[in-house]
């Protein structure tokens, strides 16, 4: 039996209609950011899939986001994660005031944060998760990957140190032995944007585009937390952190600009960063990607085999490089104990942990193996890049 008169039903349809287009936004991030966690899961399973999402549509999303927020004088990431809390309680405030007048004000209000966090969940589904599962930096190398010795280390830092002594005369040392940077920020962005088309060009697995480096306006603050750098996937922007000494920020700079090129997993990203510095044409961002390194070469040798480290720091050590170090304790003694620090370190582990990266934060020394693998496969026996 039909209860409604057909022109009823007919408002009836139209009426749906019309919501359905007043919430036609909505529905189409809804669709998207489903089909996000579609491609977010299978790439969890799949390495081969999540290399291809990488390598293509991920590929385009970053570049995308990159050159969207690149030509702004300032980090956009850092301007959202300080006002976030300002706009909260703005929306809370206006949607309090105008609900009593506009009854549809809080679905809209509902509508529009749902839109954000689905937006996030895209731009993190299909641009920079899969990322984590994706082939290795080994495989895409060619590097054999096999458990590392302490004569493995040993021989990697005499290799780190013969290219280090190679850029020290071309290097300023100040008179409390810390390095200096022979050019500006602007300056150092374009080098490395130079090193990494440069490495670049022949690889398949990773590709360039050149993209301004954020300077990050609370860096004095930020290193309380013992960042010297983040990529925002949500804006496309690798931030780097100016307040730590000269001779981390190129490498750290060029550490950012992987993971903006999809190099996930932390120690993939810290080589990736160290070909990138060695490529370039300037001796002190090379000095910056090996000297980076050996410091993670040495406290593995360190734990591996105390006789070759003391071996290596009586005979081999290059005084230049003592210098520098105990110029960076000096300036890292006011952050060293930060409540900070141990809140991010935690909350990064915990991260890094729900990307299968098992090792959490102590990932970022895991560049040794591929430091060694890298020795033994192309430079001891001598194949090229």
């Amino acid at each position: 039996m039909d209860l409604l008169p057909a022109k009823e039903k007919e408002n009836i349809f139209k009426r749906a209609l019309s919501c359905a287009a007043r919430h036609k936004t909505f529905t189409v991030f809804a669709v998207l950011g489903a089909l996000a966690a579609v491609v977010y899961i299978i790439s969890r399973f799949s390495p081969a899939f999540a290399e291809f999402v990488t390598r293509y549509p991920g590929h385009a999303v970053r570049w995308i986001f990159a050159k969207l927020t690149g030509w702004l004088p300032f980090s956009l990431a850092e301007t959202l994660l300080v006002t976030i809390p300002l706009m909260l309680a703005a929306i809370i405030y206006v949607s309090i005031r105008l609900a009593k007048t506009r009854k549809d004000w809080f679905g809209r209000m509902m509508r529009f944060l749902i839109c954000v966090l689905l937006a996030v969940v895209i731009t993190f589904g299909v641009g920079f998760g899969p990322a984590y599962f994706r082939n290795s930096l080994a495989q895409n190398l060619g590097l054999t990957d096999s458990p590392v010795s302490g004569e493995e280390l040993y021989e990697t830092a005499l290799w780190l140190t013969e290219k280090i002594d190679a850029e020290l005369s071309q290097v300023a040392f100040g008179t409390g032995g810390e390095s200096h940077m022979p050019y500006s920020y602007y300056e150092l962005t374009d080098k490395i944007n130079s090193a990494f088309e440069k490495y670049a060009s022949d690889k398949d697995f990773i590709t360039h585009f050149s993209c301004q480096v954020k300077y990050v306006a609370l860096s004095h603050y930020m290193t309380y937390t013992h960042i010297s750098g983040v990529y925002a996937f949500f804006t496309g922007e690798a931030n780097v952190n100016f307040n730590y000494p000269d001779f981390v920020v190129p490498y750290t700079v060029a550490h950012e600009m992987s993971h903006q090129r999809g190099i996930a997993r932390e120690d993939e990203a810290n080589f990736t960063a160290f070909l990138v510095c060695i490529s370039s044409d300037d001796p002190f961002i090379r000095y910056s990607g090996c000297v980076n390194v050996l410091r993670e070469v040495m406290s593995a040798l360190n734990k591996s085999d105390k006789e070759l480290y003391n071996d290596y720091r009586k005979n081999h050590y290059p005084a230049q490089v003592g210098a520098e170090m105990s110029a960076y304790s000096r300036f890292f003694e006011p952050y060293r104990e930060s409540a900070a620090a141990q809140v991010v370190s935690k909350t990064n582990d915990a991260y890094l942990k729900s990307q299968s990266v098992k090792e959490g934060e102590r990932s970022y020394g895991l560049v040794t193996d591929l430091a060694v693998a890298y020795y033994l496969t192309r430079v001891k026996n001598d194949i090229g890049e």
